[in-house]
């Protein structure tokens, strides 16, 4: 850890460093898109809700800092949900079997 920084310090420098590359990010992709004229501006709207989506994140994140980032709370949002994907792996698809509409061709 870096003399002079909090804990969590580090945390919070590497969320403001994540804030500034998505606002960059998101005022380029506008100023790309927006040259297109008309056609561009879905694109516009798209990236700035994902710019929204990244901002109400980093509040999530930002705020279990200063909670303490416990594990509970690494695991479970403050809004209550469950954690994101239960049982997700990274195991290879078996392909598609019965129940996933497969069989069709038999």
């Amino acid at each position: 850890m870096q003399d002079g920084l909090q804990p969590g310090g580090e945390a919070q420098q590497g969320l403001d460093g994540y804030e500034q590359m998505v606002d960059s990010f998101a005022e380029q992709a506008k100023t790309f898109w927006r040259s297109w004229g008309p056609a561009g501006e879905p694109m516009v709207q798209g990236i700035e809700a994902w710019s929204q989506m990244q901002r109400g994140y980093l509040q999530w994140l930002r705020q279990t800092v200063k909670a303490g980032g416990g594990a509970a709370q690494r695991t479970r949002p403050a809004s209550g949900m469950p954690p994101l994907l239960p049982g997700l792996t990274f195991k290879p698809w078996p392909g598609a079997g019965d129940s996933e509409g497969g069989g069709w061709d038999r």
